[in-house]
């Protein structure tokens, strides 16, 4: 189960739904239809008064908590390489930071492709027609629903020669049920187990002269 965050103005909200429910119940029972307010029958409307507010979130925990059994960080192969294709994000002035030799990558903004490489102590940024590169890392699923609040946020390290998986991490999240009250209402992640720290790509797609100094030791 994957319950969400609790609030003290939470909590006073379901405790005076609770009285404002079972006050107006006691006034049907008794006033209206003339009953004493004991009994079996008592018992269960007042226990579904206490239940019903959190039906909404057992469910999204119970559909959360499945979910999360799948998610994590998966190293499936590692590779050498100068660079690659990055379709998530666009790449400039990082390439500096960075041990590859270049990267091609995508402007989402706008939907152009760059490609930025090292010639000599120089870094060269400009537009491409489309990737040459042969891995790709990208973003399978962003923000898909699985279960009602609940969604799936996935991203692969690909080789598009062969079609190959060599990494996939994989989140899950959810979002407050109807009765939280906060500043803010952030959405809980789930990451489950990981076969590495950083990011995907870092783990997965090597640097050529990263891999060379590590074998010279």
């Amino acid at each position: 189960m994957g319950f969400y965050y609790l609030s003290i103005p939470s909590l006073i909200l379901i405790a005076v739904i609770y009285a404002v429910a079972i006050a107006a119940f006691r006034f049907v029972w008794i006033r209206l239809l003339h009953r004493k307010f004991t009994g079996p029958i008592v018992w269960v409307v007042v226990a579904a008064i206490v239940i019903a507010p959190w039906v909404e979130e057992l469910w999204i925990a119970w559909n959360f908590g499945q979910a999360c059994r799948e998610a994590g960080t998966f190293i499936y192969k590692k590779v050498q390489v100068e660079g690659f294709y990055d379709d998530t994000t666009h790449w400039w002035r990082q390439l500096q930071e960075s041990r590859y030799q270049f990267v091609e990558s995508r402007d989402n903004l706008y939907g152009t492709l760059w490609r930025v490489e090292r010639v000599g102590d120089e870094i060269r940024h400009f537009k491409i027609d489309r990737p040459t590169a042969r891995y790709q890392y990208k973003t399978r699923y962003s923000h898909a629903p699985v279960a009602h609040k609940v969604v799936r946020h996935e991203d692969v390290v690909e080789d598009n020669l062969t079609s190959d998986l060599l990494g996939r991490e994989l989140v899950f999240g959810r979002d407050a049920p109807w009765f939280y009250v906060g500043l803010d209402r952030p959405v809980k992640l789930c990451r489950g187990k990981r076969d590495a720290r950083g990011s995907l790509y870092v783990n997965v797609l090597i640097p050529v002269d990263a891999e060379a100094k590590g074998n010279k030791r």
